[in-house]
């Protein structure tokens, strides 16, 4: 019997697409019907990690979304280990079974979600000798083959700037400004706007919007990229990566992010696509942390982001870098 994630993977993937709306409401009715206790925005929040795992290309803006077409990739200095990623329709399963039964080493993890919010799909990896042979093996299991989709995906990584100009709050809906306080990581009640920020607040048909300020102009953004502007503004920092201590591993490590500036989508993408597994999530620390991730990776991601990237040695502090 198919887990909850895998259920709800299989489901949107026989679907194709749709909106987004429409996804989110029934991720989170099929959960509470197994008795999973839903967070508030745990739908959205499901919709999210599944995007960043690969399997679903979302346009929030528009507000639609699409099954992401399979495909084999190989992780990035795994010894021979690759990962499925992108739709899975039931005949995509039933090939995969096949092919575990006659000449594929298949391997299903679970991904660690935290308490309140909805299961997300088990990574799928094949196992591999020869490199030479994945393509082959990727038209055997009916999917594409990408020699890296992680070193792909940041390779295309945009520079974060501010979106286009926008218009500031309409007399009607001033109740409705928030400022996001970086220290606490939250948005807060404004009494104003008149000072530099990220703001967001509900339009005339009560959509949200989200806007930076910079002197006397508004401009459109995104949440996730919108924080990070507000960290370049500040000149504060967000982003640290340790590497492996095996040997012979110097080269990839731990990315930990802060709770409070979550990675944009694409960028997420890269970073879920070096291990093929969710981030874990570290309450003492308060961060998110991605696996085998290259230095290469690591520093791409934070310099598109207006970061500088903080470096820690096995027994650094926190936040200290080297």
């Amino acid at each position: 019997m198919l887990s909850i994630g895998n259920l709800l993977l299989r489901w949107a993937s026989e679907l194709g697409g749709g909106k987004v709306a429409d996804l989110r409401a029934g991720v989170a009715r099929t959960a509470r019907s197994r008795g999973i206790p839903v967070r508030e925005g745990a739908d959205g929040r499901w919709l999210r990690d599944v995007s960043a795992l690969g399997h679903l290309d979302v346009d929030w803006r528009q507000g639609v979304w699409s099954a992401a077409p399979a495909v084999l990739t190989r992780v990035p200095f795994s010894d021979g280990l690759a990962v499925v990623v992108g739709r899975r329709t039931a005949s995509f399963d039933q090939a995969a079974d096949a092919a575990a039964e006659k000449w594929a080493e298949l391997l299903w993890v679970e991904n660690e979600v935290a308490e309140g919010d909805i299961p997300v799909p088990d990574t799928l990896y094949l196992q591999y000798d020869a490199a030479e042979r994945l393509s082959r093996d990727a038209e055997h299991l009916g999917c594409a083959y990408a020699p890296c989709a992680a070193l792909q995906a940041v390779s295309l990584l945009p520079e974060i700037a501010a979106g286009p100009a926008a218009a500031p709050p309409g007399l009607g809906n001033t109740h409705t400004v928030e400022r996001y306080n970086s220290q606490r990581r939250e948005y807060e009640p404004a009494h104003g706007y008149s000072e530099d920020g990220l703001y967001r607040w509900r339009s005339a048909d009560w959509v949200r919007l989200v806007q930076i300020r910079r002197g006397d102009r508004f401009f459109s953004t995104e949440h996730e990229y919108g924080v990070y502007l507000e960290h370049e503004r500040l000149g504060t920092g967000a982003m640290r990566w340790k590497a492996e201590e095996g040997a012979g591993r110097q080269r990839v490590g731990r990315l930990a992010v802060d709770w409070g500036a979550p990675l944009p989508p694409l960028h997420a993408r890269a970073a879920v696509l070096c291990s093929g597994l969710q981030p874990r999530f570290h309450e003492l620390a308060q961060t998110a942390g991605y696996d085998n991730v290259p230095f290469a990776v690591a520093e791409r991601l934070a310099a598109s982001l207006h970061q500088e990237l903080e470096i820690q040695t096995s027994d650094a502090a926190p936040g200290k870098a080297e």
